[in-house]
């Protein structure tokens, strides 16, 4: 099983073993000591309020190590889901999607890094919230620089 695979295989089961029959899992039942094994590659984003029909608002929460080491330090840094010309545009243009539409995304692609080498990525996001409501996302990355 390829290293892609597994990271989104444990975060889809993780994530489908809190939600239960719930279309989403709440937060609170977030636990990163349950997936250790991956949360290196992963990123934890904050939905921020918006003004009703304004684009999403997001704050990178958490930034694992891995993941810190090909976008920077994004820790803290908050984003709107539109913005496209910054490291890790195109993950938060997908969590923009998540938040409107509260269901796993799997993605792939690639950007150029600020070290001009070409990035190719696989992701996994996965919105928690209430009901309809997303206020986190967990979004799973693998990548490979060329």
């Amino acid at each position: 099983m390829t290293v892609e695979q597994r990271l989104n295989d444990r975060l889809t089961s993780y994530w489908n073993m809190l939600r239960k029959e719930e279309p989403l899992p709440e937060f609170v039942q977030f636990n990163i000591s349950a997936i250790e094994d991956v949360w290196s590659q992963c990123v934890l984003f904050v939905v921020n309020p918006s003004a009703p029909g304004a684009p999403a608002n997001v704050n990178f929460y958490n930034v694992g190590d891995k993941v810190q080491a090909l976008y920077g330090n994004v820790a803290g840094r908050s984003v709107n889901t539109t913005q496209r010309h910054f490291q890790g545009a195109a993950i938060v243009q997908r969590v923009g999607e998540v938040i409107a539409a509260p269901a796993p995304i799997y993605d792939q692609g690639q950007f150029v890094n600020e070290k001009s080498k070409v990035v190719k990525y696989r992701s996994c996001l996965l919105p928690f919230g209430q009901k309809d409501k997303v206020t986190h996302v967990v979004a799973g990355l693998s990548w490979r620089e060329f």
